[in-house]
């Protein structure tokens, strides 16, 4: 480089800047090792087009942007990577952000060349400045300023804007403990001034018990809220137990908010408000989050006297909200059912969701369960319904348990969107949402047959046996491609069965009791895609069964369109990939499922089964029940001391050979237990009895033999019962009367 070049480079730089002077002792590290990038393309050094080396941090601050300005970053990061070593505290970050700007360690962060140094330097400085934005004392100070002079006043309000919604909190306590007017004139304006980030705080004083506070909040929102923040100002504007100023504070905001004429409030109207509130409780019941992330959502603190935030799992906030705007529509119209239906079922969910899935609802005064036992069987029963549609089981399975205390038989026979809500939950694609019907129903103790009384049994026989196989149906006119659907939802561990038209895959639904979908062709015939839907919904059997509707993707939008009224409804676009298929099945059915259930669930279900099958037994209720598709589970269980007297009671009681067979199977087995065969053959006594003898003469020769080695006393009394219901001719009498030698001597 000649020399005229070098002069008039060093010219340049000194008119950009100035170097500063060391304002402070800064404690460094010897100076920064040679990089490989130490000569510019000009020729010139860092040392050089800095003219003298930094030291401070101010300096090294100031040499970092300078050269990074002057396109040379990679220079510039030895000073940088000095800089951070030197570990600069909050007060210094500070400063170096009021002389910099915040603009200037965005642009460093954004250097490739300076990072990762510069995005440390980055979060460094947000949060110093975080930290100083937020403290309270500084807040407090602020505050204070208010009630000074006009250009304090505004200087207070910009620099509490840029703090943000955590302003919000202290200025609302102040205005809880304030009784001057001016005072709290100037708080209020300071709020109108803080613009979006106050809004949620905000809402959240329309719920302060203050009725100062609500119309405040009401005043401020007016002038600071959104469209979509009006639905928290209805209740406030409409409810008879708001007082009159929040009311006209409420409206008057709603006016501006939606675009009205302040002057017309009289357009806005109690009907709307309710409407508008219950919709978007119901809204807010549908969502299933299953994310586990959390949400912020505010709230009034009592004990705080002003609103706080908290951080709270997504599905809590969404019912935290929900049941808030449920009640506020319930206090439009208390005695509007399908709002009492909505309020009691976002309690109930809420309530589950907070003792966890495993865990018995509360029970006792003040609690949720205990206000659905008040509300009476046809309320819960709605609860029940809403709950299925929605696909919220916790409700259900809470409605459930309240119906099995409270409900009545002709429950049974209800309609309910043309089915009975609690034989359709028979149907639920749940299992625990399925055995809580089954037991609530034999609560109820039917004295006559209904539908779904063989599914009652065939739930009760799968929780004998555990988990069970996992069932689907495939309606499509084409069987090669129903037959390669199959074989697709087989692959996902699904026992599938194909059928070709609607009218059979819905005679298919309702003669298998294990059916987790029913998958239907776009294009299906005999009945047709909306006629089959529509019958599978309208009966009490199918309506809680999940469809998928599976077509190429073109439809999809106009057959979701169409099928959008009806619950449970699937449309996944057709592919003979199974990984398509599942990842577009495995969510929706997973979405309507509650978690597995643990093996001591498992455990706890198998003797509850156990227990309702020998009651529907001994009760004389196998006019209504059909025992024997549980008879070979039943068997199965009698291996296991704890459960061998229910099982072998429900044998008992079932009218068929092979279960007398079972039966004596049991009695002639040595390795079991003396009271085990004991019941065994008192059992086998009442069968033969009630249904007569079924055994063969091989089987009743077995049961002499077990009789004559039996030594047990009890064992022996138990046989000798089945020895005479065999009804022994006059010969065998005779003959047993004759060796007979009584206990004690003849006199």
């Amino acid at each position: 480089m000649s020399l005229n070049n070098r002069i008039l480079a060093l010219i340049a730089l000194v008119f950009l800047c100035a170097l500063s002077t060391p304002s402070s002792v800064w404690s460094q590290e010897p100076p920064p090792a040679t990089t490989p990038e130490t000569t510019t393309a000009t020729g010139l050094t860092a040392d050089d087009l800095l003219l003298s080396k930094p030291e401070t941090p101010e300096q090294l601050m100031q040499a970092v942007v300078q050269l990074t300005d002057l396109g040379h970053a990679a220079s510039a990061k030895a000073y940088l990577d000095q800089l951070l070593k030197g570990n600069p505290d909050d007060e210094l970050i500070l400063k170096l952000r009021d002389k910099y700007g915040p603009a200037a360690f965005l642009r460093l962060a954004n250097n490739k060349k300076l990072q990762p140094e510069s995005i440390t330097l980055l979060k460094k400085m947000e949060s110093a400045f975080r930290a100083y934005a937020t403290d309270p004392s500084r807040i407090n100070s602020l505050i204070d300023a208010l009630s000074g002079t006009p250009t304090e006043r505004d200087i207070a309000i910009i620099q509490l804007k840029s703090a943000g919604e955590i302003v919000a909190p202290p200025i609302l306590k102040q205005l809880s403990q304030s009784q001057d007017p001016a005072r709290n004139d100037e708080l209020t304006f300071a709020l109108t001034q803080l613009g979006d980030p106050v809004v949620p705080p905000l809402i959240a004083a329309l719920r302060a018990p203050q009725e100062k506070i609500r119309k405040i909040a009401a005043d401020v929102l007016g002038d600071l809220a959104r469209p979509a923040d009006a639905l928290y100002l209805w209740n406030p504007a409409f409810s008879q137990s708001q007082p009159q100023n929040v009311q006209v504070a409420a409206r008057m905001a709603l006016a501006k908010i939606l675009g009205k004429n302040p002057r017309k409030t009289y357009e806005l109207n109690r009907h709307e408000a309710q409407l508008i509130l219950k919709n978007a409780a119901l809204n807010l019941y549908q969502k299933h989050e299953t994310k586990s992330e959390t949400q912020p959502i505010w709230v009034w603190d009592n004990a705080a006297q002003t609103v706080v935030k908290k951080e709270l799992p997504a599905q809590e906030v969404n019912l935290v909200e929900g049941l808030r705007l449920a009640k506020e529509a319930l206090e439009m119209s208390p005695d509007k059912q399908d709002v009492q239906t909505l309020y009691l079922a976002m309690a109930l969910a809420l309530e589950a969701y907070q003792v966890g899935w495993n865990q018995p609802l509360p029970e006792g005064p003040g609690t949720t369960f205990n206000l659905a036992l008040l509300s009476g069987p046809s309320a819960v029963s709605r609860v029940l319904a809403l709950a299925m549609k929605q696909g919220h089981t916790p409700s259900a399975l809470a409605a459930l348990k309240a119906l099995g205390q409270i409900g009545s038989r002709t429950l049974l026979h209800e309609q309910l969107d043309k089915h009975s809500s609690l034989i359709a939950a028979l149907n639920y694609p749940d299992r625990r949402v399925q055995f809580a019907a089954a037991t609530a129903i034999l609560q109820l103790d039917p004295a006559k047959p209904f539908p779904g009384a063989n599914r009652v049994i065939s739930i009760l026989t799968r929780a004998l046996r555990g988990e069970g196989t996992q069932a689907a149906i495939v309606v499509d006119s084409s069987i090669p491609r129903g037959q390669t659907m199959a074989g697709v939802f087989h692959e996902l561990g699904y026992e599938t069965t194909p059928v070709q038209t609607g009218m059979a895959g819905f005679k298919a639904a309702t003669d298998r009791m294990d059916v987790e979908f029913i998958a239907l062709e776009y294009n299906i015939a005999r009945w047709g895609l909306s006629q089959t839907i529509a019958n599978l919904r309208a009966d009490s059997r199918t309506a809680n069964i999940p469809i998928v509707i599976y077509g190429p993707l073109r439809l999809q939008n106009k057959i979701e369109y169409s099928t959008r009224y009806y619950p449970l409804v699937k449309y996944v676009v057709e592919s003979e990939n199974t990984d398509d298929i599942g990842s577009q099945l495995k969510p929706f059915l997973d979405g309507l499922k509650t978690p597995e259930l643990t093996g001591e669930l498992r455990s706890e279900y198998r003797a509850a089964a156990l227990y309702w099958l020998s009651h529907i037994a001994s009760s004389q209720r196998t006019n209504i029940y059909d025992l024997k598709q549980a008879e070979q589970p039943l068997l199965d269980l009698v291996s296991d001391r704890s459960l061998a007297s229910n099982a072998l009671i429900t044998l008992g009681g079932i009218p068929t050979r092979t279960a007398q067979e079972d039966l004596v199977q049991v009695i002639t087995t040595p390795t079991y237990e003396a009271d085990v065969r004991e019941i065994a053959a008192l059992q086998l006594a009442f069968h033969i009895q009630k249904f007569g003898l079924m055994i063969d003469t091989m089987q009743i020769s077995a049961v002499q033999k077990a009789y004559q080695a039996a030594k047990d006393p009890k064992l022996n009394t138990a046989l000798a019962s089945v020895m005479g219901t065999l009804m022994p001719d006059s010969k065998v009498v005779g003959e047993r009367l004759q060796k007979f030698q009584p206990a004690g001597a003849l006199p």
